[in-house]
C-alpha cells in the first residue's frame, strides 16, 4: 500500500530529472555545501507538500479562489520555459539558479521540486490517506529523492579527467532529451487545463 501510493509521487518528483537539473550546481559547490543546500530545498518542499496534503483543494478553491485547472496551466507554462532552456543549453540551463547560497535552496525547491504536478499529487495523497499517513509518505518520498541526488553527486565527484568529460557529455545529452519530454508534458498540462476550463464555462 505504501509503495503503490509512493510511486506516483516519486514519478512526478522525478529524482533522476532533478539530478540533471542540478548537474551544473553540483559542479560549482563542494559536497558538504551542496548537501546543505539540498537539505534546505527539501525541507522547504516538504512544508509546501504537507500544507497541500492537509489543506487540500479547499485552500485553492474556497480560500484563495484559484481553480486547480489554472494552477495546471501556469505550471505547464513554467515547465515549458524550463524545457526550452534545457533543449537549447543542456544542463547548463541551471545557471539561472545562480545567486547567494541563502537564495539557492528556494530556487531549487521552486520550480524544480515544488510544481503543479507534485502539489496535485500531494493533495490527492491527503484525500486518499488522511493527514498523518500522507505526511509520512511525502516525507519518505523526499528522503528517497534526497538520497538519490546526493548519491549522484558523490559518483560525479569520483569521476576525474577523461571519465568526467564522458560522464558530463552523457548528462548533457540526457538533459536535452529530458527537456523534450518535459516540453511535451508541459504542453499537455496547458492544453488539458484549458480544455477543462472551457468545459466549465
Amino acid at each position: 500500500m505504501i509503495v503503490s501510493s509512493l510511486l506516483p509521487f516519486l514519478a512526478i518528483l522525478n529524482p533522476f530529472a532533478l539530478c540533471l537539473y542540478l548537474a551544473g550546481v553540483m559542479d560549482d559547490l563542494e559536497s558538504r555545501i551542496f548537501v546543505k543546500v539540498l537539505f534546505w530545498a527539501s525541507l522547504i518542499s516538504l512544508v509546501a507538500f504537507w500544507v497541500s496534503a492537509i489543506m487540500g483543494e479547499p485552500l485553492l478553491v474556497e480560500i484563495v479562489g484559484v481553480r486547480p485547472e489554472a494552477l495546471r496551466i501556469f505550471g505547464g507554462i513554467i515547465f515549458f520555459v524550463i524545457a526550452y532552456n534545457y533543449v537549447t543549453r543542456g544542463y547548463r540551463a541551471t545557471e539561472v539558479l545562480r545567486g547567494s547560497l541563502e537564495e539557492l535552496p528556494s530556487a531549487i525547491a521552486l520550480p524544480f521540486m515544488i510544481g503543479a504536478g507534485t502539489i496535485t499529487e500531494a493533495i490527492l495523497l491527503g484525500k486518499r490517506h488522511g493527514p498523518y499517513l500522507s505526511m509520512f509518505l511525502l516525507f519518505l518520498g523526499l528522503c528517497v529523492c534526497f538520497i538519490l541526488v546526493v548519491g549522484f553527486k558523490l559518483v560525479k565527484d569520483c569521476l576525474k579527467d577523461e571519465r568526467e568529460k564522458v560522464f558530463e557529455r552523457y548528462v548533457n545529452i540526457l538533459s536535452r532529451i529530458n527537456g523534450l519530454l518535459i516540453g511535451a508534458i508541459s504542453a499537455d498540462m496547458v492544453v488539458s487545463g484549458i480544455r477543462k476550463l472551457w468545459l466549465q464555462t
